[in-house]
């Protein structure tokens, strides 16, 4: 209702204020043009979406503007915080506070929803080499978590289809971020800030020198160098903040996901306190020996040996270090060189949420994938690791399983170091009647991944095993134990983007509106990849992520486009692009565009355009990625599954019931581009000067989409069966040997399978309030209302908006109908106060395109509610709203001090029960990550000399 009623109030202003309806978003407003023209000679200039320069910064597309002013007002000090709130920002997105993402340590923007391969990311209008790491290791995607803060002139958000412009991956829109083009004298900047609750203390610092003015000294040069530190923030730290800390929800039905309490299993594991359990006989205190230790068998069963894991994060440790410097050269007859050099790194890590390694008792062949060798499975299955009757501590006689968190291991972990180096080149000048722009340009993203805390599960039953000086659960580990049982292994993923692009536009004649100008261009794009398994991990010897991605692409093509200034009152665009990929074929796409200005107060504009995604490296060049596909049955070994008590049916194969499934994805050199249509339509209303407000409609198809597909053939198992336990019916087990050997993984390739429908509103009102001796008052609403969004998959279409799907998208976010922004920003003097208000609609807890068509279905999922009993107050993922604040103050033209509270009202983030994004808690990160961290505050200093 509260949509409703904005909207609704909104249109009541048409008569008095301005309205509009837009495909798409205004985010250039009139009033900030007229500051802009007030001189005779307008400046031409340049606009993300269209290579035509122009007077009016208003084309038929829609463009977001943020300004470096904007960044500063927003209270937060990364680009990728500020990318993350904007309101087109959906389903799909990726934040570093996803632990379990395949893309580790990066942050990726996801406009409409349509994921972050959708999305095209441009520094200066080049591209940008993407992140070595593919999200869910398919989608190639810019990291904006490797962005500078301080050095952004503004980012422009083109929120409509740009392939005709721009080439692949620009379906959904583009965010171009563009840096400074020159800088005269010097301004340091420091703050710092933390959490109220604790944890993700931040500082953030920052020097930029610049010399020589371009217009008198023919040239400009600067140098910037940024940094920046966030703590990590665990689960302990927010221990009793709110009910999505809650893990025990067995009071109203459902599971008691606390580690170390028996309550789904009547033998948990422990923590600091091993013990040895009778593989033959049901656990129970004669079955059982317990080490020396905080836990024993009678504390176990009544629920006084809970733990967590000390390093599960909800939000990660972080630090950038940004290197950039400019160069400015005045070439002489109209000419120019521009040259930026930059380095650009990011470190991060991941504590998986559960965040321990626990003692293993058996051990299947793992699947190793590596470039040029076919899947394979390395090692000897062991059907049960057990220490010998004579093992110390070993009181039961027998051999015996070892339980719980091994208390000498390190807590497993991967520490990412991500450097993005860039070098372009910009020559522009004008030959004859011709503006001509060419640019040169190498890009590299080298990040390394060492992981630590791994286990050798074979090299770990030879040491309990050994006769003389076995390993042992407790006490102190020997140096070559420790490198031999619990080996680190380390990854160098690259990923190289070179470019060429050139491109003439000029006037050719003289129409009533102005000068019909036209553009013709080409460019050549180099991709090279090479993204291999972390190296034990590869080689099969430690499980861990192993996805690998190798290949190269190029990219020829040539482009044309033309603005054609009618009328005074109407413009028509047009713009189409010849693309040539060696791995993919041709495509041709053309957009159109007009714009009607009959009167001052009233503007119409729309746009129509085809877009393309190509395949990359990762879905059509030599990939494989073995992951887990939720958990199942063996069909033969396990044949009755389970029953209602959890323990399984006499004769089954106790490790082949519910199994955690694997699937092996592989690339598809076959694979078509995915091919989308976008249109756009609009009106701009504005009686009343300073005062533009917009209503856009969007709608989006993208068709030939590259998923994971059904299973190419039959599930692979272990070539041969081994000895194992069996279950007795009773929750006891006995020494058994299958017919078959047990399922490894399951075979599929990408394959051009489903199509996205999506269609929307978003509203943008601007205001700037004149109130005399009280100041000036500066309001800015933003919202984005997703009509329908439909996954057609399997030939079945699916209406998804408001609700959980797609599942299988960027770890499993949510696909929120609503998403508001709303800004007010007061000033008198040298005082300024922003307040920000960043809302979230809810959603359900459905995603029928996964066959979790209700409510019981979707709070079963992630095993909250596994009998599907969820109550019918959390069906329904409820809205959520961050408040923000910032307050600065100009004592002079050279000191400026400013402060911010993030999340001023403490809002804690609504109980998700079906997303896994939230690794051990019923919480989603991708967009409620700002209630996870609550209130915090920052404070810094900014002097220019």
């Amino acid at each position: 209702m509260f949509i409703e009623t904005v909207l609704a109030r909104s249109l009541r202003m048409t008569y008095s204020g301005s309205i509009a309806l837009s495909l798409g978003f205004l985010t250039l407003p009139v009033f900030a043009q007229q500051t802009s023209t007030e001189s005779s000679v307008p400046q031409r200039i340049e606009i993300t979406g269209s290579s035509i320069r122009r007077a009016d910064a208003e084309t038929p597309s829609p463009v977001q503007l943020i300004s470096a002013e904007d960044l500063k007002k927003s209270g937060y000090t990364s680009v990728a915080q500020v990318l993350q709130n904007i309101t087109a920002n959906g389903q799909g997105t990726l934040s570093q506070g996803f632990s379990q993402a395949f893309a580790a340590g990066a942050s990726g923007i996801s406009l409409r929803g349509l994921t972050t391969s959708a999305t095209l990311v441009l520094i200066d209008g080049h591209r940008m080499a993407p992140y070595p790491l593919a999200d869910d290791a398919q989608r190639s995607f810019v990291d904006i978590s490797n962005i500078p803060f301080d050095t952004v002139e503004r980012i422009e958000i083109l929120k409509d289809g740009a392939s005709a412009i721009y080439g692949s991956d620009a379906m959904a829109g583009v965010v171009n971020i563009i840096l400074k083009k020159s800088f005269i004298g010097t301004t340091a900047s420091a703050e710092a800030g933390t959490s109220q609750a604790g944890g993700g203390e931040t500082v953030h610092a920052s020097v930029t020198h610049g010399w020589g003015d371009f217009n008198v000294d023919g040239y400009n040069a600067y140098g910037s160098i940024e940094y920046r530190h966030q703590d990590r923030i665990t689960y302990n730290q927010r221990a009793g903040a709110g009910p999505w800390q809650r893990l025990d929800w067995s009071g109203i039905g459902g599971t008691n996901k606390t580690l170390g309490v028996p309550f789904s299993s009547n033998q948990p594991a422990t923590y600091n306190s091993p013990y040895l359990s009778d593989p033959n006989n049901p656990y129970g205190p004669t079955t059982s020996a317990f080490y020396p230790g905080p836990c024993n068998y009678n504390l176990q069963q009544a629920g006084g040996c809970a733990y967590q894991s000390p390093l599960a994060e909800l939000s990660p440790e972080t630090q950038n270090v940004n290197i950039l410097a400019s160069f400015a050269k005045n070439l002489g007859s109209g000419w120019r060189l521009d040259v930026k050099g930059s380095l650009f790194e990011s470190k991060a890590e991941q504590y998986p949420a559960g965040g321990l390694q626990y003692f293993p008792q058996a051990f299947n062949p793992i699947v190793a994938v590596s470039a040029g060798v076919l899947p394979h499975l390395v090692g000897t299955p062991i059907s049960t690791i057990t220490v010998p009757a004579n093992y110390p501590g070993n009181t039961l006689g027998i051999p015996a399983l070892l339980n719980g968190a091994i208390p000498n291991a390190p807590i497993p972990n991967t520490q990412l170091d991500s450097k993005a180096y860039r070098l372009v080149a910009d020559v522009t000048g004008t030959l004859g009647e011709w503006d001509i722009s060419s640019s040169l340009g190498y890009t590299k993203i080298d990040t390394t991944q060492n992981v630590y805390g791994s286990i050798n599960i074979p090299a770990f039953n030879d040491a309990i095993n050994r006769v003389s000086n076995p390993y042992l659960p407790v006490g102190p580990i020997s140096a070559a134990d420790a490198a031999t049982l619990f080996p680190s292994t380390s990854a160098r993923d690259t990923s190289k983007l070179e470019f060429a692009e050139l491109h003439a536009t000029r006037t050719i004649m003289k129409l009533q509106g102005g000068d019909m100008g036209i553009s013709f261009g080409g460019s050549y794009i180099r991709r090279e990849l090479s993204s291999p398994a972390p190296t034990l991990v590869a080689q099969g010897i430690v499980n861990g992520n192993n996805a690998y991605a190798s290949g190269k692409q190029t990219n020829t093509s040539v482009y044309s486009e033309i603005v054609a200034p009618v009328f005074k009152s109407l413009e028509i665009d047009g713009a189409v692009r010849l693309d040539h990929f060696d791995n993919a074929g041709n495509s041709t796409t053309p957009k159109v565009g007009f714009k009607y200005t009959p009167s001052e107060s009233f503007a119409l504009r729309g746009t129509y355009s085809t877009g393309f995604r190509a395949p990359n490296s990762a879905e059509s060049g030599q990939s494989g990625t073995a992951f887990l596909a939720g958990t199942g049955n063996d069909p033969v070994l396990c044949s009755q599954g389970v029953q209602a008590n959890g323990n399984p049916y006499a004769g089954e194969v106790i490790s082949a019931c519910n199994y955690q499934a694997v699937t092996l994805a592989a690339a598809n050199p076959k694979l078509q581009p995915e091919k989308s249509k976008s249109a756009t339509l609009g009106v701009i209303l504005e009686p009343i000067k300073g005062w533009s407000t917009t209503v856009d409609l969007y709608r989006i198809e993208i068709d030939n989409q590259i998923i994971s597909g059904a299973p190419d053939g039959d599930a692979v198992r272990a070539p041969t069966p081994v000895q194992t336990l069996c279950a007795d019916g009773n929750g006891g087990s006995y020494p058994c040997t299958p017919t078959v050997g047990v399922i490894l993984y399951t075979p599929n390739t990408y394959i051009n399978a489903n199509s996205t429908k999506t269609s929307g509103v978003e509203l943008d009102t601007r205001y700037k309030f004149k109130l005399g001796d009280y100041g000036d008052l500066t309001t800015d609403l933003n919202w984005s209302h997703t009509m329908s969004y439909i996954l057609t998959t399997g030939g079945v279409a699916y209406q998804l908006a408001g609700t959980h799907g797609p599942f299988v998208v960027g770890g499993d976010t949510g696909n929120p109908k609503d998403r508001v922004q709303a800004t007010f920003t007061w000033d008198k003097g040298g005082l300024q106060v922003t307040t920000a208000f960043n809302y979230i609609g809810g959603y359900s807890l459905t995603d029928p395109s996964f066959g979790y068509d209700t409510c019981a279905k979707g709070g079963a999922a992630n095993g909250w509610f596994p009998t599907g009993n969820i109550p019918s107050q959390y069906c329904q993922v409820k809205s959520f709203l961050d408040t923000d604040v910032t307050v600065r103050y100009k004592f002079d033209k050279h000191l400026t001090l400013h402060a911010s509270v993030t999340n001023l009202f403490n809002a804690q983030p609504p109980l998700d029960f079906n997303t896994y994004g939230g690794g051990q808690l019923p919480f989603n990160p991708s967009l409620h990550l700002a209630g996870a961290i609550g209130r915090f505050f920052n404070v810094g200093l900014n002097y220019t000399f």
